[in-house]
């Protein structure tokens, strides 16, 4: 019987559910869940551990498209690390966010994916 493992890394943007998402599927509360937006500052690592497998999940706080201030920026360099070290990413939505606003966040997905020098 083989092992597997990989990271899988939830990125979206603000106030989507990424932190509810990570909380069901760890089973764990591992990450705060509240209605206020940038709750999460940083990446929230969850573990699930089985006899044939283990996932590592990423938490990520929510990509702001044009940050006001330096904290917002820092939040979004956490984003676009994400990018790096995923086997998985997984982009999470909701249905009243607009096209547009989703834009610039896939934009960096496909830069990151099609151009081997790219670095944000």
């Amino acid at each position: 019987m083989s092992h597997k493992a990989g990271f899988v890394n939830i990125i979206g943007l603000p106030n989507v559910g990424k932190s509810t998402l990570m909380n069901a599927l760890v089973g764990e509360r591992m990450s705060i869940i509240t209605p206020k937006a940038q709750t999460t500052r940083h990446r929230i690592l969850g573990i699930v551990n089985h006899e044939d497998y283990q996932v590592v999940f990423s938490d990520t706080p929510g990509y702001i498209n044009q940050p006001a201030y330096k904290l917002q920026t820092s939040m979004n360099d956490f984003v676009a690390n994400a990018f790096e070290d995923a086997d998985v990413l997984l982009f999470v939505t909701d249905k009243f966010q607009k096209e547009e606003e989703q834009k610039h966040l896939v934009e960096l997905f496909k830069k990151q994916y099609t151009d081997p020098d790219f670095a944000e």
